[in-house]
C-alpha cells in the first residue's frame, strides 16, 4: 500500500502539538478570548525589545496571540495544531509566507520574459469596524472562467491557425482584399472553450487593516490560454460606525457632557468593539476645558526651524543626493517620507540625511558639525492640541496587533443658559479669582454699563453692510476720489 504525504511512506505520523501556543501565554485550554488577551498583553509588556526583552521570544508571543485570539484559527490549531493553523502547508515557510497565505492566499508564479498574464480583477472587500478591529475569516463564493482542459485548445480551423483572415471587397469596378482579425478565434489563432466555475475564496483580514488595503490571491482571475492567470484582488472597504471614527490606528468618540461635569469630573459607559464594557472616568480633581481642535481636518504643513552647523548622530532611515531644502521638506509633508515620523533632516555637501524621531530626540542628539544644517520641527504649542483620551483602547496596530491606538473623546461643554444668583455666588467662592482687574465703578462719572447679549455675528455684519456702489457714492460725496486717495497714503 503506497501512502501520500505524512513524509515517509507507511510510517505512522507523529502526535500533533496543540497545546505549545496555551502554554506560551500560560493560560489553560478553554481560556476565554478575554484571559487569552489578558495574558499576552501582560507577557507583551515584559517581554518587549523596547524593553530589553528577546525578540525572538516577543515574536512567538505575537505569533500565539495571532492563532488563539482568533475563533476560527483557534479551531483550527486546536484540532490540527500549527500544520491546520497553515493550511496544511508544512516545508519551510518563513513568517512572511504565512502571511502571504493568511491574508492573501499563494504564491506569484514568475512569468517568462515576453509572456502574457490576464487582466487581474478588483473585488471590493465591505468591512465593519468590528471585523476590522478582531479580524475576520471571510468566506466568499466567486465566479471565473477556467479553460476547458478535455476540449484543450486547437488550431483555428476559420483562419488556419494565422489569426487574421482575408477579406474581398468589391467597390466599382476595382476588387480590393482587406486582412482583419479572425472573428471565430478573436485573432488568436487558436480555440478553446472556457467554463465557469465557483469557488470559495478564504479571505484572512488582519486586524487593524487601514481602509483600502488590498490582499492578492495570485492567479485567480479568469484563465487566458497562453499566458499566465491574472490576480484576484480583494480591497477592503471600511463601512462607516454609528459610534466610533477612526484615524490610523486611533479610534475617536463624540460625547456631551455638562459644565459641572467639565470642572468637578465626569463618569460614561462605552461598549467597545469587541463588546467589552468600559467605564471611563476622568482623573479626580481634572478640569475638562474646551477644545477647538478637529482632528480630522487636513494637517498644516509643517514648520521648521534651522540649526546652523549642527549634524545628527541618530541612524538615518533615509538618504538623498539632494540639497534642495523645499524639495525635502516635500518629500516629508507629501512625498515618500509621508506619516514615516521624520522629525529632523541634515543638508551637508549637496546631500540629505532624513532622521525618525520628536523634536525633543533630535535635540537630544545633535552635534556641532560646520558647513551642517540641521532642520527640525518647530516648536509648537501641543497644549492646543490636547484632548481626553484611554490609552490603548484603539484599534490594533496593523501588523504588529500587540500594539494598540488610543481611544480619544471629542467633548462638547454644555454650558446652562443662567443660574441663580445664590449659585455664582458659590462659585465665586469655590473658583479661582477673576483674572480681569476692575478699578472702575459704575456711578463713576463719565461710566457707561453695558451689558453683554447673545448676537449672531453674520446677522449683524449684513444688517450694517454697505454695497459697493453706496460705498463709491459715499466716498465721491466725500471728495475722496479712490485714486487720489491710494495716491496721497504713498507720498
Amino acid at each position: 500500500m503506497h501512502g501520500h504525504g505524512g513524509g515517509g511512506g507507511g510510517r505512522s505520523r507523529e502526535p500533533v502539538d496543540t497545546t505549545k501556543l496555551y502554554e506560551l501565554l500560560g493560560v489553560e485550554k478553554n481560556a476565554s478570548a478575554a484571559d487569552v488577551k489578558k495574558a499576552y498583553r501582560k507577557l507583551a509588556m515584559k517581554h518587549h525589545p523596547d524593553k530589553g526583552g528577546d525578540e525572538g521570544f516577543f515574536q512567538e508571543l505575537q505569533a500565539a496571540h495571532d492563532v488563539l485570539s482568533d475563533p476560527d484559527k483557534r479551531a483550527a490549531y486546536d484540532r490540527g495544531g500549527m500544520e491546520a493553523v497553515q493550511g496544511g502547508g508544512g516545508g519551510g515557510e518563513g513568517p512572511s509566507d504565512l502571511f502571504d497565505i493568511l491574508s492573501g492566499g499563494g504564491r506569484r508564479r514568475q512569468s517568462a520574459p515576453g509572456q502574457k498574464k490576464g487582466k487581474n480583477i478588483q473585488h471590493a472587500l465591505k468591512m465593519t469596524l468590528e471585523e476590522i478591529y478582531c479580524g475576520k475569516l471571510r468566506k466568499l463564493r466567486m465566479s471565473r472562467n477556467v479553460i476547458d482542459r478535455d476540449y484543450g485548445t486547437k488550431r483555428c480551423d476559420e483562419c488556419n491557425g494565422q489569426g487574421a483572415q482575408i477579406r474581398t471587397v468589391r467597390m466599382g469596378p476595382m476588387i480590393q482584399q482587406i486582412q482583419q482579425p479572425c472573428g471565430a478565434c478573436e485573432g488568436k489563432g487558436t480555440r478553446f472553450r472556457l467554463n465557469q466555475i465557483k469557488e470559495v475564496v478564504e479571505v484572512h483580514v488582519p486586524k487593524g487593516a487601514p481602509n483600502n488595503h488590498k490582499m492578492t490571491f495570485y492567479e485567480k482571475a479568469d484563465e487566458i490560454p497562453d499566458g499566465i492567470t491574472g490576480d484576484l484582488i480583494m480591497v477592503l472597504q471600511e463601512q462607516p460606525h454609528a459610534v466610533f471614527k477612526r484615524k490610523g490606528a486611533d479610534l475617536y468618540i463624540e460625547r456631551k457632557i455638562s459644565l459641572v461635569e467639565a470642572l468637578c469630573g465626569f463618569e460614561m459607559e462605552l461598549t467597545h468593539l469587541d463588546d467589552r464594557k468600559l467605564l471611563i472616568k476622568s482623573a479626580p480633581g481634572d478640569v475638562t476645558k474646551p477644545s477647538s481642535f478637529d482632528p480630522f481636518k487636513e494637517d498644516e504643513s509643517i514648520k521648521w526651524e534651522l540649526m546652523e552647523n549642527y549634524d545628527c548622530d541618530l541612524e538615518a532611515i533615509a538618504r538623498g543626493d539632494i540639497d534642495d531644502v523645499d524639495k525635502c521638506k516635500g518629500v516629508i509633508a507629501k512625498g515618500q517620507l509621508k506619516g514615516k515620523g521624520i522629525g529632523g533632516f541634515v543638508v551637508r555637501n549637496g546631500k540629505t540625511e532624513f532622521f525618525k524621531g520628536d523634536r525633543d530626540e533630535i535635540l537630544a542628539n545633535k552635534r556641532r558639525s560646520n558647513g551642517s544644517q540641521l532642520y527640525i520641527h518647530a516648536a509648537a504649542d501641543d497644549g492646543m492640541r490636547l484632548m481626553k483620551a484611554v490609552k490603548g483602547e484603539g484599534l490594533p496596530v496593523f501588523k504588529n496587533s500587540m500594539e494598540m491606538g488610543n481611544l480619544f473623546l471629542i467633548l462638547t461643554i454644555e454650558f446652562p443658559d443662567a443660574l441663580e444668583l445664590t449659585a455664582q455666588a458659590a462659585l465665586r467662592k469655590a473658583l479661582p479669582p477673576p483674572i480681569n482687574a476692575i478699578t472702575l465703578k459704575e456711578d463713576d462719572p463719565g461710566v457707561d454699563v453695558c451689558v453683554l447679549q447673545g448676537m449672531d455675528p453674520i446677522a449683524s455684519y449684513k444688517e450694517h453692510a454697505i454695497d459697493g456702489a453706496d460705498a463709491t457714492q459715499a466716498d465721491e460725496e466725500e471728495g475722496g476720489g479712490g485714486q487720489q486717495g491710494v495716491q496721497c497714503a504713498q507720498q
